[in-house]
């Protein structure tokens, strides 16, 4: 039997002690790979496309420019990873913007890192639209 194709997943945070905690969460998870993390656009933008992972967890707010650039733009690739924002930054104008940039999941930092967990835990590649 061949074992299960493992989850890649990239981090994207200007703090490296959220960035820390989610590696460390995501660690626990069977079958899932940290490939890479950053903490401004320009790298996570360059990482994400050079490491092409299933799963991104991205901030928005960072130095340097915004999550929302990286979300518009590796939403752009084909296959595009599946999207989940982790943000201070819980306000319906956000969360809207981010559905319309293709998001896939928008979660409140402050209270959301066991959510994340748990969508990636259940993330098959299959799940993700036929248009991504």
């Amino acid at each position: 039997m061949t074992p299960p194709v493992p989850t890649k997943v990239f981090v994207v945070d200007d703090s490296a002690v959220v960035r820390e905690r989610l590696i460390t969460l995501l660690a626990e998870v069977p079958n899932v790979t940290i490939v890479g993390e950053a903490e401004r656009p320009s790298e996570a933008i360059a990482g994400i496309q050079r490491q092409r992972p299933d799963i991104v967890v991205l901030d928005i707010s960072m130095p340097g420019g915004s999550g929302l650039q990286v979300l518009e733009t590796v939403k752009k690739d084909k296959p595009a990873p599946m999207v989940i924002m982790l943000t201070n930054f819980d306000h319906p104008q956000y969360r809207n913007r981010c559905m319309q940039l293709g998001a896939d999941h928008f979660l409140d930092k402050s209270n959301s890192f066991e959510r994340v967990i748990e969508i990636v835990r259940s993330f098959h590649p299959a799940a993700l639209p036929a248009s991504q």
